[in-house]
């Protein structure tokens, strides 16, 4: 990955230069976050996967942001996954850290997070069409927006990642139709190579999370049928000691009713005794 990203910094043969992200220092508000969250999970059909479909729909939700020039869609992606990646940590925390999902309530973007990875924002901004570089080089008048089908299905958190892949080019050289060419294009498919690979390792973290998930539902069916075995088990010694005191007080009354009879006997023959007198 470093020798990677080092690739970027050399100027092309042809004596451009290709701008990387840090080269754009505009900081998105809250509101372009908002909008930008709406827009990704309403147009999660343009995320295909396929070769460079991510950036042109990326370059589709900054031109809809009017942030085009201002933030690159290297950037868009990269603050995509960082808030994709917090709500996650947020709401699955790992084991030992469940405290941390008390942080839930602060941080601002947890609710809309979760409405968007739920699929509960598909119709919250409207679809767009993926800007080629044709499409920048001739743009339209007016923004272009596709007819609304029938809802996509909810975003897929695992393919997420992948469908991510694209070169380090930023929107300022993009913007000149100035496309860089020669090492970079080897670089691209690196940088792809590496994308499907950490695609891999999150649908694996993804499988680990839901195993880790069903073991806490047995976990937690365990511990209350052993809550359950613990009650009937206190209320079975309960039981116990109550025909224990039973038994005790019908002793007791025995042997009253045995001092009687005797008393009784007793009496009864002294009399006979008597009357033969």
């Amino acid at each position: 990955m470093q020798r990677l990203m080092g690739m970027l910094s050399p100027s092309t043969p042809a004596g451009r230069e290709c701008s990387t992200p840090s080269d754009l220092s505009y900081k998105m508000t809250d509101q372009d976050t908002r909008k930008m969250i709406k827009l990704r999970a309403a147009n999660e059909a343009l995320f295909t996967g396929r070769r460079n479909a991510a950036k042109a729909a990326w370059k589709a939700i900054l031109k809809e942001l009017g942030l085009q020039g201002k933030v690159s869609t290297y950037q868009m992606a990269k603050k995509w996954d960082n808030l994709k990646r917090r709500y996650k940590d947020l709401k699955y925390p790992p084991v030992g850290m469940e405290s941390v999902a008390d942080g839930a309530s602060s941080w601002p973007w947890f609710h809309l997070m979760n409405e968007a990875m739920e699929g509960r924002l598909v119709n919250s901004a409207p679809l767009l069409t993926p800007v080629t570089q044709d499409d920048e080089q001739h743009p339209d008048p007016a923004p272009r927006h596709r007819p609304r089908p029938a809802p996509p299905p909810p975003p897929s958190s695992s393919s997420d990642y992948g469908q991510e892949s694209f070169n380090d080019t930023t929107e300022q050289n993009q913007r000149n139709s100035e496309p860089c060419d020669g090492p970079l294009g080897g670089l691209e498919r690196e940088w792809e190579m590496v994308e499907r690979e950490r695609a891999a390792l999150e649908r694996e973290r993804e499988m680990v999370e839901r195993d880790r998930a069903a073991v806490e539902r047995e976990r937690a069916a365990v511990q209350a049928e052993r809550l359950w075995l613990e009650r009937e088990r206190a209320a079975v010694e309960r039981d116990r000691a109550m025909v224990e005191q039973e038994r005790a007080a019908l002793g007791r009354d025995r042997e009253v009713l045995d001092q009687r009879a005797l008393m009784l006997n007793s009496v009864g023959h002294s009399g006979h005794l008597n009357s033969l007198m």
